[in-house]
């Protein structure tokens, strides 16, 4: 179940410098405050559904929730895992609002629900708001294009290192993690079978390239692991 949440104001947001809008006037922070609430999500819980409509577009404002490609007999493909301060994903915003993914929160998270006719028309009436938003679009499409061409092209072993390494690099930070994911994720972040990751997975670890115990993993090796990437 959504918890609606009081609204925070916009205008003295404490993540208001990490917004989309980081630099509204009054009377758009007004515009944008009456136009949004902040909803709770759990672990586990549908944000976006693919092949439905949304009237809202999503903020991440803590937490972590994953945008995927749902397939045939509950085979999905994760494009990609979204942190605080990023939109979890962009409904059809100038034709039908039809929605092409699912976004799943990750863990219990909050997230700010802005009203889509209030932001396109926001972004109709001020110019300076479209190269921000033509920025967001490129950036988003560039990622999801190189992740669908890793996955066609690359083999198994390569896979699963661009997987460790997109962790690594965009997601953790750090080369000793927790997973926050489940191995079912991992995998579909791959695009793998799970029976699969987890075979290479152990493999890795066989070579020292990977320390693994319970959820936590530490990559030791990560040129072995880039190099993996090039060549696959």
């Amino acid at each position: 179940m959504l918890n609606f949440t009081n609204n925070l104001q916009c205008e003295v947001c404490i993540h208001r410098q990490q917004c989309f809008f980081s630099s509204l006037s009054r009377e758009e922070y007004d515009f944008l405050n009456r136009n949004k609430k902040e909803v709770d999500f759990r672990k586990g819980e549908t944000i976006y559904k693919q092949g439905t409509q949304s009237n809202y577009l999503v903020f991440l404002l803590s937490g972590m929730a994953k945008v995927l490609v749902e397939g045939a007999n509950n085979k999905n493909f994760i494009l990609q895992l979204v942190k605080p301060f990023h939109f979890l994903d962009f409904p059809a915003l100038f034709e039908d609002k039809m929605l092409y993914r699912t976004t799943v929160a990750v863990v219990d998270s909050r997230a700010c629900l802005i009203d889509l006719e209030a932001f396109k028309s926001m972004i109709l009436s001020n110019k300076k708001h479209v190269p921000l938003l033509i920025k967001h679009f490129n950036r988003a499409q560039q990622h999801y294009t190189m992740r669908m061409i890793n996955v066609l092209y690359k083999n198994m072993e390569a896979r699963i290192a661009d997987a460790l390494l997109y962790l690594v690099n965009e997601v953790y930070y750090s080369r000793v993690f927790t997973l926050t994911i489940s191995r079912k994720d991992l995998a579909e972040l791959a695009g793998m079978s799970k029976e699969s990751t987890s075979r290479i997975l152990s493999q890795l670890k066989e070579q020292e390239v990977l320390r693994i115990k319970g959820k936590e993993i530490e990559v030791v090796n990560k040129k072995y692991l880039e190099q993996l990437s090039r060549i696959g």
